[in-house]
């Protein structure tokens, strides 16, 4: 009888010691398995990062394009200019300029005077460009240093706005109107915002007002 309790507990030890031997190296692969996942853990962090900052890049980048034609600052009238853009590469001239006075077609501007221009633009691109689009982002200014007065040809019978698209290779012709304050010069160009913010090269006409009849 005692020798049989013996040989049971002598089991029971060498189980208890087996489950601990068991349990310790568990434990001990674990440790090894740690920095592995660790390392594998961070370098998922990492690349996650990366792709934010790729992301992040490429927002602020959005929009912007890499403008390969010079500013053109002294145009005349009569002159063409060659405009590079995020909608497209295009030349335009300003072929006439006028002073219309404060009053046409019943509608009386606020300030002193209305220009009215006539423009050419051809699209020397492979996309087609949408005319609204470029003018939408051309202003009348008698400040190179202030703010510009935008196309209003929509609100004048009279006016031949210049709207629709124009296709690689195709030139249209249209108007421009906006008001203006007395000056002794004017100026024709791009929205420098625009220009700031990359979308486009900056181009000016300089029209003396003794020129703008």
């Amino acid at each position: 009888m005692k020798r049989t309790v013996k040989l049971w507990m002598l089991v029971l030890v060498v189980i208890v010691t087996l489950v601990a031997c068991n349990n310790e190296e568990k434990n001990t692969d674990d440790e090894n398995e740690n920095p592995k996942q660790e390392e594998k853990q961070q370098e998922t962090e990492g690349a996650d990062d990366q792709n934010k900052s790729d992301e992040k890049e490429e927002t602020e980048t959005s929009g912007k394009k890499n403008i390969k034609v010079e500013d053109q600052l002294d145009l005349k009238i009569g002159d063409t200019g060659t405009f590079d853009t995020t909608i497209g590469t295009y030349e335009m001239t300003v072929e006439k300029a006028k002073l219309v006075g404060p009053k046409l077609d019943d509608v009386e501007t606020e300030l002193d005077n209305l220009i009215l221009l006539d423009i050419r633009i051809k699209n020397i691109s492979n996309e087609v460009i949408t005319v609204d689009d470029i003018m939408l982002s051309m202003e009348v200014t008698d400040d190179l240093e202030g703010s510009g007065f935008f196309d209003s040809s929509n609100a004048f019978d009279s006016v031949e706005e210049f709207t629709g698209i124009i296709k690689p290779g195709e030139e249209r012709t249209g108007q421009f109107i906006t008001e203006v304050y007395n000056s002794e010069t004017y100026y024709f160009r791009e929205d420098p915002g625009n220009v700031a913010a990359g979308g486009s090269n900056q181009v000016i006409w300089n029209m003396p007002a003794d020129e703008v009849k």
